[in-house]
């Protein structure tokens, strides 16, 4: 999620839905065609280029998977690549419960999340992962994010085929095991960030080749590069397990 005031784009696409909520004025989106739209709230899908073609004081744009339970769900809603279909889908974001103000804790953006989405009928309930090398995993994946990830060295730590814990990780965490090791990696990233290192040293930390490796993963999942928002935007980051 990104909360905050939001300035004008260069036309972009992401492997992500955005849904985006202007708690101000109206802003104004462009489709590939170059159609425009002022709306209050919209729902982009993924890899649909857009813009962004007017500045908003107060926004809240939450990006999810498209891959994980959730994104699923949202495909569903056969949203169409036109700006006017964007502002269609973004009707029920309108009049959200709630969701009044920029959210400024971690537990703020997690109520926001889950009744925007909720708002879209999608069930943002998951159950906790009950395998146990599913659970190991997850319990080990923060420490080797400088290691070898690839799934047959993970598979090895964990005893189990790779084809049956690629099957059991997607299964019970809901997002397929290399978009989440990525989600890990960009959030170690943001912490580093955070406390002032530069992109290289940031990148280095999180398991990135380099800061370009960074800056496009970054741009890819959130639609800006992490130099744009660096040292303008503060960083929340979830609470220690």
């Amino acid at each position: 999620m990104y909360a905050g005031p939001l300035g004008e784009t260069r036309p972009h696409s992401h492997h992500s839905f955005q849904l985006l909520v202007s708690l101000g004025e109206p802003v104004v989106l462009r489709d590939a065609r170059g159609q425009g739209i002022v709306c209050k709230a919209a729902v982009t899908p993924p890899d649909v280029e857009h813009t962004i073609a007017s500045a908003g004081p107060a926004v809240i744009i939450l990006h999810v998977n498209p891959d994980d339970v959730v994104g699923r769900q949202l495909r569903t809603l056969g949203i169409g690549a036109d700006a006017d279909a964007w502002r269609r889908a973004g009707v029920p974001l309108c009049s959200v419960p709630g969701v009044t103000a920029v959210p400024k804790r971690w537990d703020d953006s997690e109520r926001v999340s889950h009744a925007l989405l909720q708002a879209l009928s999608a069930d943002t309930r998951q159950g906790p992962p009950a395998h146990p090398a599913v659970k190991k995993l997850l319990r080990l994946l923060p420490e080797l994010l400088e290691e070898d990830v690839r799934l047959s060295a993970l598979a090895s730590r964990v005893e189990l085929s790779e084809g049956r814990l690629s099957h059991l990780f997607g299964e019970e965490v809901g997002l397929p095991l290399r978009p989440y090791i990525l989600w890990l990696r960009l959030q170690r990233a943001a912490a580093h960030l955070q406390r002032g290192e530069s992109l290289t040293q940031a990148a280095h930390a999180a398991g990135f080749t380099d800061s370009a490796h960074l800056s496009h993963a970054f741009r890819r999942t959130f639609g800006m590069s992490p130099s744009e928002i660096a040292g303008v935007v503060d960083w929340v980051l979830p609470p220690p397990e």
